[in-house]
């Protein structure tokens, strides 16, 4: 009588020897290169013929800010898609920032910020009323950079009072601070990240370059590699990163000033160990290094994004075809075959895994301090449409 019980415990102890086996294989196969699962929880469906790009988003105030890619007039959405009101901005009118916006985001329940790359910040009400013009703070115009699915600032509140966090490249005289004269004393001297006060009306510059950033800490001059940086209006949390080497920086900025609190060392097979010292006697020396091009608040995370490039040997066949190689067929066939984009994923001090392909056609639009991520391909749909959709994804537990 007892032979079918003892038989029944071998069994089981079989069965949760093998479980635990598998666990710990399972685990054995998480690390930071680990490829994560994303899946698709839900969608956004916006009915405009034209396509729309997303700026932000925050559950909080149940709005969406979207883009007109042609046009780039802003429009306001609800959580069911519902265009609430598009707003008439794109003049030189008492309300209105120029002809050429390049971003938009939200502040508060009353306010939203507009950007021109000329003139400045703007900042609206949601009647579409001009608040306050705050002019930026530059030495002059050297360089432009301008994405197609990122903004380079973030509005946010604290302790009641409204900030703009951003990027700005042209902050400083780049002949006065030379970074071709200057080397690795550069990184000490330029200054990009800066913090907008909007009630004072009044700019300071903030960390750009850590003394701990390895290019810097070694003397090691790799270009000037402004940083992208992010905020979390939700944790007070500001991240950092230098667009060349291999390493994000998260600040605690619930003060007046950032402390540092993290340094994440990032790593992925389609990234260099180090970050090769710039040449200046060689011509084109960064045309195949994969410069990191998106930083985004995901969840209590953060996701950072590069592309690989073109080979050089391969660049260098098309520059002796034409002057203007990236107007020939091969160039975009070039292009198609070995720019691709692939994101880092960032949380609680450490990298968690890589995401090298999404499970559904599009680009990385958003990412919003719920962890959900918002892919877009309302630009070249796979099948023709008269609206726009945005699919949420999040990482499968």
């Amino acid at each position: 009588m007892k032979f079918p019980h003892i038989q029944y415990s071998y069994a089981l102890t079989l069965v949760l020897g093998l479980f635990a086996c598998s666990t710990s294989e399972k685990k054995k196969e998480q690390g930071p290169t680990s490829p994560l699962e994303l899946e698709v929880v839900d969608s956004l469906v916006v009915h405009e013929l034209e396509p729309l790009v997303m700026d932000d988003h925050m559950a909080s105030l149940g709005y969406y800010l979207l883009r007109n890619t042609k046009s780039r007039q802003p429009l306001l959405v609800d959580e069911k898609g519902a265009v609430i009101k598009e707003f008439d901005i794109l003049h030189d009118g008492p309300d209105g920032i120029g002809s050429f916006g390049t971003g938009y985001r939200l502040l508060d329940d009353s306010l939203w910020v507009a950007q021109n790359l000329m003139t400045g910040y703007h900042v609206f009400d949601y009647q579409g009323k001009k608040i306050k013009e705050l002019p930026s703070e530059r030495a002059g115009l050297f360089s432009i950079s301008i994405y197609s699915n990122r903004t380079t600032f973030t509005p946010y509140v604290k302790n009641g009072n409204g900030y703009i966090i951003g990027e700005e490249p042209n902050a400083f005289d780049h002949k006065e601070i030379s970074a071709e004269e200057l080397g690795p004393k550069f990184y000490g001297l330029a200054e990009t990240i800066f913090n907008y006060d909007i009630e004072k009306e009044s700019q300071e510059m903030i960390t750009t370059f850590p003394e701990t950033w390895e290019p810097r800490a070694k003397e090691r001059f790799v270009g000037q590699a402004f940083p992208l940086v992010a905020m979390n209006r939700k944790t007070m949390e500001m991240a950092l990163l230098p667009t060349v080497g291999n390493q994000l920086f998260i600040y605690d900025y619930k003060g007046e000033a950032p402390i540092l609190i993290d340094t994440v060392r990032l790593t992925h097979r389609y990234r260099p160990d180090e970050a090769r010292e710039v040449d200046l006697n060689t011509e084109r020396w960064f045309d195949d290094y994969p410069l990191f091009t998106d930083l985004r608040v995901f969840g209590d995370g953060y996701l950072v994004g590069f592309y690989t490039r073109i080979p050089k040997e391969v660049m260098k066949e098309l520059r002796a075809k034409s002057e203007e190689y990236y107007k020939l067929p091969e160039f975009q066939e070039a292009n198609d075959q070995y720019a691709k984009p692939y994101y880092i994923y960032v949380k609680d001090g450490e990298q968690i895994g890589v995401i090298d392909k999404l499970p559904v056609h599009g680009v990385v639009d958003f990412a919003d301090e719920l962890g959900v991520l918002f892919v877009n391909d309302n630009g070249d749909p796979e099948i023709e449409r008269d609206y726009n959709v945005f699919y949420k994804l999040k990482v499968k537990e």
